[in-house]
């Protein structure tokens, strides 16, 4: 499914890049202030891409709120109702379907989602995830995690 013509945010510039990065590193940082379009452009732009093929991208919301106003806007621009292409999963509510391709999760479900799959092997194997951590503020990086980082592409 072709993605409409996107907003203009200030990630813009960043999204050609970010999917080059991304079709030849397995981890890429993006950093940007809040407000620029990570949550809702980022995944957007990636659902075309090759490497993607139909895999579905897990985004990581924090809070239940910020997971269903991140499905919905995202689903607005998309011209969809919530739960076609883009939907979510909250602890009280869900909103996908098997056409969901985007699903805005909340660290409670995924925690449970990779508990699930860690108890079934089989599942385990059969099932790839993608994760787009899309999170509003800024990242910082420990002393420890700095060797992971350096291994990361940086757009």
């Amino acid at each position: 499914m072709p993605v409409p013509p996107l907003p203009s945010l200030p990630i813009g510039p960043a999204l050609v890049p970010l999917g080059l990065a991304l079709s030849a590193h397995s981890r890429v940082l993006l950093h940007a202030p809040p407000g620029a379009g990570k949550s809702t452009l980022v995944p957007l732009a990636l659902l075309d891409a090759a490497w993607l093929g139909r895999d579905k991208i897990l985004m990581l919301e924090p809070r239940r709120i910020a997971a269903r106003a991140v499905a919905h806007r995202m689903a607005q621009l998309l011209g969809e109702p919530v739960g076609r292409t883009v939907g979510f999963r909250t602890r009280i509510e869900t909103r996908v379907s098997r056409d969901t391709r985007i699903e805005v999760v909340t660290e409670g479900v995924l925690t449970r989602m990779l508990q699930a799959m860690r108890r079934s092997r089989a599942s385990a194997v059969s099932y790839s995830m993608n994760f787009t951590s899309a999170v509003s503020m800024p990242i910082s990086v420990s002393r420890s995690r700095s060797r992971a980082r350096s291994r990361c592409a940086k757009v």
